[in-house]
């Protein structure tokens, strides 16, 4: 029996070398350097040596640069190998000039070219080394010529030393003016000597005392604080940008028209952008945003798009998109998307960059509108926190929950609801609610009805105080109509907006005379954040949203599909049921297409999609597999409910009229039918015997239903799914 190995014991399968053996590689090759760095004071290569010598030479040579070059690119490498690499550099440049010598063509500047890479590249303990070798060996060629051109050999040597002098101390001067750059920028950027004092005391105002009598300190570090709030939340807004536009980098730049500066103020993207770039708002795509207001879109413009002054070095993009950030009219700012393809940002892509410029510019809005405020009282300072709690909250949920909670903190109502309007502005729905309005959660109503809450999302009012409901005599319900009279005397109302658009509203009621202007006025900031922060959350909801669908069909596309089939799979595992794939294939579509032309194969798509989703439950899920193909989870399904569906569908598919530029097209599909786990218990292997049955119902005639279980065992490659 073999003996099993101890719980820790290494692995026999490791990395090709390990730290000691590399170690160990290092220091030999280096001494295998040394060793030919002696023979080349003999002037191994020369045209009178042996010939075998100089083969031999050759080939140690060749070997020693190549094994160098392997050990250095390796990861933790140590000194023994970098040194080992440019000696053999350095002997085989110096043998190169051995034999091209007597023709009369000299080594030197590769030489030169060399050192000075080693001294831009490396410590100048390394290039001054590097130097020294060039130049003994350059003193034995000279010896080896009896001495008759030692001059040359001694001002190449000495050339190289001062190459590498020069180099070092240029290189010192560069990081001196780029440290005292980015400190001075630091220092002054925004305006905010203190920006990058994340941590700095804010001094707080005493109970009663109106925040004009704070101190400047004070009032300084709260912009500060104001500041990095708006860069995280920028810095979400450009990461949900990137993930739902699949971009190579996206950069939010704030504007300085009188300095003429660019900031960039968020980013996400590769490791090569410059997180603290100030740019020249006289160069494009600034000049061109400022001086048209439109967007400004270049694709295959290697002058410009290879040499982007945010990324350090040449990154080679192939298109970009910058698009104006306004408030109140005015360009602020610009929000840029770049990808490394060409012809990248078309379709939906630029209306969606767009709907994220729109949020950036309500966010750099929303921090100037704060810093015009500090001549309000104290109860700002009291809702500070829920603020910053709501602009961290993504779930829509949470965000009306916590609207709620502050203001039930901040006063005794007796009743409170978050209503929201429908993207059509045709209804609103009592989605949240607290005290006697509690039981009218849920309920919809018309914006055509006669209530408060309809009345204020209609109107261009931000809020509403009433103080005394009963009296006045346009009585009218509050929430819904009917809920019953006197449900209350106060009525504060506050509209939750963004972007000059209604699409809820803060309902709060109680006795007389309790709301007054600063609660009004606290309230209103709370509900302004919370329309913010609700908006972002619907904009997100619908980047992600584009990001899942295919945009001919409106089903879900591939990727989104395998995540599903993933859950699904594990889902059902845990619970111990089952469920059902069908691949359906839109029979002889490449005839459909040759014939009819492309728009008719457009139109069959979109047609058998319409008829697929019909004939589906809720909890299925149906998806654009790739080309002609649909892909359908069916949940909590076996193989006769998944056969007779897939019937159903097929039928339906069969009797369905299209007609496209006045002819009648038939459609057809052909259906595979697999069930989990019988089929198979990896998402691959449940694809691959749907593929399986579908290829059957193909060959079988088309326009059929063929499970997995009566397929042949036909093997069937399944392409990757794009990533």
């Amino acid at each position: 029996m073999s003996e099993r190995p101890e719980r820790g014991a290494k692995s026999d399968r490791g990395p090709i070398l390990d730290l000691t053996v590399r170690w160990r590689a290092g220091q030999v090759i280096l001494a295998v350097a040394g060793i030919m760095a002696v023979l080349a004071l003999l002037r191994p290569l020369a045209p009178g040596a042996s010939p075998r010598l100089r083969l031999a030479v050759t080939l140690v040579l060749g070997l020693g640069v190549a094994a160098s070059a392997l050990l250095s690119s390796l990861r933790s490498r140590g000194p023994f190998e970098q040194l080992a690499f440019y000696a053999f550099l350095v002997l085989c440049l110096d043998g190169l000039g051995q034999i091209i010598g007597p023709l009369g063509w000299p080594v030197w500047p590769l030489l030169t070219l060399l050192v000075a890479a080693v001294a831009v590249a490396e410590p100048p303990a390394i290039g001054f080394g590097v130097a020294a070798l060039a130049g003994i060996l350059t003193a034995a060629d000279a010896a080896a010529g009896g001495f008759l051109v030692w001059r040359p050999a001694v001002a190449a040597t000495l050339g190289w030393s001062a190459l590498v002098l020069a180099v070092n101390q240029a290189l010192r001067g560069e990081k001196r003016r780029l440290s005292a750059a980015l400190a001075e920028l630091a220092r002054v950027q925004h305006g905010i000597d203190h920006l990058q004092d994340g941590h700095a005391e804010v001094p707080t105002p005493a109970p009663g005392t109106g925040l004009r009598q704070v101190s400047e300190q004070g009032r300084r570090s709260r912009q500060a604080e104001r500041a990095a709030e708006l860069d995280r939340w920028l810095g979400s807004l450009v990461a949900a940008a990137r993930a739902a536009l699949d971009a190579h980098a996206v950069l939010c730049f704030d504007f300085d028209r009188e300095k003429e500066k660019a900031y960039l103020r968020a980013a996400d993207g590769p490791a090569a952008l410059i997180r603290d770039s100030v740019l020249d708002l006289k160069g494009d795509p600034f000049a061109f945003l400022l001086e048209r207001g439109e967007s400004f879109y270049a694709t295959d413009f290697k002058r410009l798009l290879w040499s982007l002054p945010y990324y350090k070095g040449e990154v080679k993009v192939g298109s970009m998109i910058a698009v104006p950030v306004r408030t109140a009219g005015v360009v602020r700012g610009a929000l840029l998307v770049d990808k490394l393809e060409v012809q990248a940002l078309g379709g939906d892509e630029p209306a969606l960059v767009q709907a994220f410029a729109g949020l950036v510019a309500e966010a750099m809005g929303q921090l100037r509108a704060a810093a015009s405020r500090e001549d309000v009282g104290t109860e700002f300072k009291a809702v500070y926190d829920v603020s910053r709690q709501i602009a961290n909250l993504t779930d829509p949920v949470a965000i009306r929950v916590r609207l709620l909670s502050c203001a039930r903190e901040l006063v005794a109502h007796e009743g409170a609801a978050v209503v929201l309007s429908d993207k059509a502005q045709t209804r609103y729905v009592v989605e949240n609610a607290e005290g006697w309005a509690n039981e009218f959660e849920g309920r919809e109503v018309g914006l055509l009805e006669r209530t408060w809450a309809a009345w204020l999302l209609k109107s261009d009012e931000s809020s509403l105080l009433l103080d005394d409901l009963q009296s006045g005599r346009d009585r009218m319900p509050i929430l819904v109509l009917d809920e019953g009279g006197a449900r209350a005397e106060s009525l504060l109302a506050l509209a939750l907006r963004t972007q000059q658009k209604t699409i809820g509203a803060l309902i709060l009621t109680g006795k007389r005379g309790t709301f007054d202007s600063a609660t009004q006025r606290v309230l209103a900031i709370v509900a302004n954040q919370s329309a913010a922060a609700l908006h972002a959350g619907q904009m997100i909801d619908h980047a992600r949203d584009v990001a899942d669908h295919d945009g001919l069909t409106s089903l879900y596309n591939r990727r989104a599909f395998n995540e599903s089939l993933a859950r699904a799979v594990a889902r059902e595992d845990r619970q111990g049921g089952h469920f059902a794939l069908l691949l359906l294939d839109i029979d002889r579509f490449k005839k459909l297409n040759d014939t009819y032309g492309h728009p008719a194969g457009d139109a069959a798509l979109r047609h058998t999609a319409q008829l697929l989703t019909h004939q589906l439950r809720k909890s299925d899920l149906a998806a654009r597999f790739g080309g002609e193909e649909f892909a359908v989870i069916l949940a909590s399904t076996d193989h006769g409910g998944a056969e007779h569906l897939a019937e159903k569908v097929r039928a339906e598919v069969e009797r369905g009229r299209l007609v496209h530029d006045g002819a009648r097209l038939g459609v057809t599909v052909s259906i595979g039918v697999a069930v989990w786990p019988g089929d198979g218990r990896e998402p691959a292997a449940l694809v691959a015997a749907a593929d399986r049955a579908l290829y059957a119902a193909k060959e079988g005639g088309r326009n059929r239903v063929v499970s997995a279980s009566a397929a042949p065992a036909v093997e069937v490659a399944i392409p990757e799914a794009p990533v």
